[in-house]
């Protein structure tokens, strides 16, 4: 019988690694590791309960999954779930909460002489290398994302404010002297290339899709050049 309960200790402990994992893919933002039992612990169950609310959606369909479904399938009450998210939607959005300002940080780092798109493109890199390691979440995450019509939208809001982010780390990299024009460009160029990411993105997820997303955004953003 003991060996049984720690057999079941030794499943819950890798089990809450990882979660622990799929949240450090799902907050890219995430730049350096939390320090502190506590937060180490708060960061682990709401992996678990997003690990287990992609699932759910996935399986069920966002609109028909509900918290107390969430919060039943995670082993917690309805109430601690409300701790960690303040909706089922949250659960999502905090995947993505970041990744313009993560962009912009490294679009900003990129050497001073690169011309604006190809700059843009390379910003993206750290991100398409993390959603390439972590495969089939990453779709499942990128599905739900754009294909639920209450996180799309929220997703879009949130988009809006990544151009703005990105937009501001491309205005020095353009040589146009009236700053009006030098920002209405770098709007337009910081929207093309968050279009590009969504469009490789649609394909992407797409099911007999077999190219890599970095692959495909490739092939969008020269689409763009090209033209």
């Amino acid at each position: 019988m003991r060996d049984v309960d720690q057999n079941r200790d030794r499943v819950a402990v890798l089990k809450l690694r990882l979660s622990y994992e799929i949240l450090c893919y799902t907050r890219f933002r995430m730049t350096a590791a939390p320090s502190g039992l506590r937060e180490r612990t708060r960061l682990a169950v709401k992996a678990e309960l997003t690990a287990v609310a992609v699932e759910l959606f996935s399986e069920k369909g966002y609109e028909e999954t509900t918290v107390e479904q969430i919060a039943a399938a995670a082993g917690v009450s309805r109430s601690s779930f409300f701790r960690y998210f303040s909706s089922k939607e949250e659960v999502l959005l905090q995947a993505v909460d970041d990744t313009g300002e993560q962009v912009a940080t490294a679009l900003a780092q990129r050497p001073a002489d690169e011309a604006p798109w190809t700059a843009l493109r390379r910003a993206f890199d750290d991100l398409l290398a993390t959603m390439a390691q972590h495969g089939e979440q990453s779709k499942k995450l990128t599905r739900l994302m754009l294909r639920a019509p209450a996180l799309h939208a929220a997703h879009l809001r949130k988009r809006t404010t990544w151009t703005r982010a990105i937009a501001e780390a491309l205005d020095p990299r353009l040589d146009d002297r009236e700053p009006g024009r030098r920002r209405l460009r770098a709007m337009a160029l910081a929207g093309a290339a968050l279009t590009c990411l969504e469009v490789a993105q649609q394909t992407w997820i797409a099911p007999k899709s077999r190219t890599s997303l970095a692959a495909l955004v490739d092939d969008a953003m020269s689409a763009v050049a090209d033209f």
